[in-house]
């Protein structure tokens, strides 16, 4: 079983470095013209947000797998994200910058391919891209997107991380939260096969990086904001479509957060000091649970090593 984490270990590390070669590679490629006919399928592969989402991702998972995140290193990582995601677009500072934009966002990649059906057209393949890229790095790590590549997962998270007294931070249910979540999500079937209205367009916190300084668009994150203060990332919780659907492909996840039984001695340390709902399910051994977004914070609070990111179920040897 040491063998097999090892084995994963070093494919883990060996794709890492290979997406950093073809990172310099196809951003090059994509500078220098190759981005500019019309967007197929390895135009928007060659998009260095595309690239760098996946070194995040594959970066997260291999310091998951290794217990290396800790607190300041994590708000470092989310720090950058919301950088290169979300400031370094609006730059002057060439196409890789603008190449770094979220066009589409995450909610819109899910979201407008039901416009276009419902207004009788085709759906563009980045839209299409864009959706099978998060999918992926969802099923071979557990939300890998959302935890390690999403600016507003990181700004959310990072105000959270603001210090307050313990008892300002609430913890809901996931029972209502994901109700909440999929009744939105229903609610905008519904409403755009019969009135071809989007309906989180109007809460889209993504339409502010396009810093056109909209007044909703900045109401819209001050109120996501706010209450990120108090809740671990409310947006992902209760609102967003590419949460949901990260949930639900979190229970095909090839490597995730899991518990070792043998070493756990219930001192329940985990579940008290992580913001995260979906610990107590984790050390339960559910499978059904509420999202984890890969944040690490379970994993190096455990004195016992008890918690870990792994593929296998851990056992006692």
């Amino acid at each position: 079983m040491k063998y097999t984490s090892n084995w994963i270990s070093k494919i883990t590390k060996i794709t890492l470095y290979s997406f950093f070669v073809l990172l310099s590679i196809t951003t090059a490629i994509w500078a220098s013209g190759g981005g500019r006919r019309g967007m197929e399928f390895f135009d928007v592969m060659l998009l260095p947000r595309v690239w760098v989402s996946a070194i995040f991702c594959l970066t997260g998972m291999w310091l998951l797998m290794k217990s290396w995140v800790h607190r300041n290193l994590r708000l470092i990582i989310l720090g950058a994200v919301f950088f290169l995601f979300g400031i370094l677009p609006v730059l002057p500072l060439g196409r890789f910058a603008w190449g770094m934009g979220m066009h589409p966002s995450p909610v819109c990649a899910i979201t407008k391919p039901f416009l276009f059906l419902s207004a009788g057209r085709g759906v563009p393949i980045i839209f299409i891209t864009i959706l099978a890229f998060i999918a992926v790095f969802s099923i071979i790590g557990n939300k890998l997107f959302c935890g390690w590549a999403c600016p507003i997962g990181a700004i959310q998270e990072l105000f959270n991380q603001i210090p307050l007294s313990k008892r300002f931070k609430i913890m809901l249910p996931f029972r209502v939260t994901n109700l909440v979540r999929i009744t939105l999500f229903l609610t905008f079937i519904t409403l755009v096969f019969t009135a071809g209205i989007g309906i989180y367009g109007y809460f889209n916190p993504f339409h502010f990086l396009h810093w056109r300084f909209e007044p909703y668009a900045i109401m819209v994150l001050l109120i996501v904001l706010t209450a990120s203060l108090f809740i671990f990332r409310p947006f992902c919780y209760l609102v967003c479509p590419i949460g949901l659907f990260t949930w639900v492909l979190e229970h095909f996840s090839l490597v995730k957060v899991k518990a070792n039984k043998h070493n756990c001695n219930e001192c329940n340390l985990c579940i008290k000091k992580s913001h995260c709902p979906a610990v107590r399910s984790i050390l339960e051994g559910k499978r059904s649970r509420p999202d984890c977004f890969a944040c690490g914070r379970c994993i190096g609070i455990c004195p016992e090593k008890a918690l870990s990111f792994t593929s296998y179920k851990p056992t006692a040897c």
